[in-house]
């Protein structure tokens, strides 16, 4: 049996807590804990990145920080516009994150998560979805 891939396997969870849980439980919580499975598959795809290019031996070690392994990620890959707009989006969802904040329309179907410098609704909670399906495509490109 071939062992799936944690990054593919986080994608599944957050189209599910999209399309089922926030049907049922429209919080902000719901929300930023889809954000956290953002990041943890972005996490997970680069981790896999790193740990291919170690077995070829590409490079020496892999940074233990997953921020840290976004910014060689960066470095490695620095004329590679796709590659920014993968670290800036991390960033950005790490920010929202980790920010504090509130909920709007809490329970109803406008439900919306607000931080000082943003504002998550679904309808951007789904586009996010495609963002990070074609970063964790992106990924899997350059470790080929």
């Amino acid at each position: 049996m071939q062992e799936e891939d944690p990054a593919r396997e986080e994608l599944k969870r957050i189209d599910h807590l999209i399309f089922v849980t926030l049907k049922y439980t429209r919080t902000a919580d719901i929300i930023r804990t889809i954000i956290g499975k953002f990041i943890l598959t972005l996490d997970h795809q680069t981790e896999k990145y790193y740990s291919l290019q170690f077995e070829r031996g590409k490079i020496k070690e892999t940074p233990r920080v997953p921020l840290m392994r976004m910014k060689k990620l960066e470095q490695i890959h620095a004329k590679d516009s796709k590659v920014k707009d993968i670290i800036d989006f991390y960033v950005q969802l790490k920010a929202i994150y980790n920010a504090d904040f509130k909920a709007k329309e809490e329970y109803r179907k406008n439900v919306t998560l607000v931080t000082k410098g943003k504002e998550i609704n679904i309808a951007m909670l789904k586009e996010y979805v495609n963002i990070i399906k074609e970063h964790v495509n992106y990924i899997d490109e350059l470790i080929k």
